[in-house]
């Protein structure tokens, strides 16, 4: 029998020899989809430092905007310093809105700011809108809660108790007990249906506050409203 010398490939070693010929048949286009990752490496590693850099920029700037408006507090509002001081608070709040997306912390902080700045000043309709912005778009956050509060303040100090009334129970169905406000919440939603002569509404209101925060002082104001309810 002749001897075959042809020597037999392995699976290994053909798949070697397939793979060779690829690279030698496509190494162009191999070489430029290499430039192609290259390249999309780079610009990822660029928007990363890019966008790092915007966010410190704006915590910077929400930092700043906080210690203006904590300044201010300290200035007499009939001079002219305030003036000028407070004119620059809202400028720069709405820069700092103008650069971010409204649900984005700085923006939260901002318009909370804003409505803060508004509520001081007795301007309870863009006090509201400010809170109202941050309630909208801050909701489940401890921020949004905060803001709804002082949205139904701003309310109520405008006198639209019924807007109010429906800030303060959105707090307790938004949060229910999650939120440090929603014992003054329910209070202030029961004191709301008392003076609108709802008794049986404003007495269910303070007995679920009563039963959900034994131990808060708005339970022991809620208690002491039920008596004279009960006694009326």
């Amino acid at each position: 029998m002749k001897k075959n010398k042809d020597k037999t490939l392995t699976s290994s070693e053909k798949l070697a020899a397939r793979t060779e010929g690829f690279f030698s048949r496509n190494y162009r286009l191999l070489a430029i989809i290499g430039v192609i990752i290259v390249l999309i490496c780079i610009v990822a590693a660029v928007l990363t430092v890019v966008g790092g850099n915007n966010r410190e920029a704006k915590a910077d700037a929400v930092f700043a905007l906080e210690q203006h408006y904590n300044s201010l507090l300290l200035l007499d509002p009939a001079s002219a310093d305030y003036t000028s001081a407070s004119t620059q608070l809202v400028s720069d709040a709405e820069a700092i809105l103008a650069q971010s997306s409204a649900d984005e912390y700085a923006a939260l902080k901002a318009n909370y700011i804003l409505g803060l700045y508004y509520f001081d000043e007795e301007n309870w309709a863009d006090a509201q809108a400010a809170f109202e912005a941050v309630a909208e778009n801050g909701s489940g956050t401890y921020l949004g809660s905060l803001a709804l509060a002082n949205a139904a303040a701003s309310a109520e100090n405008n006198g639209d108790p019924d807007t109010a009334l429906a800030y303060y129970n959105r707090i307790w169905d938004d949060y229910g007990t999650q939120a440090p406000e929603s014992p003054k919440a329910l209070f202030n939603a029961a004191r709301i249906y008392e003076s609108q002569g709802d008794a049986e509404l404003a007495a269910a209101t303070y007995h679920q506050l009563a039963d959900e925060f034994v131990s808060s002082e708005y339970a022991q104001l809620a208690s002491s409203r039920l008596l004279v309810l009960e006694n009326n």
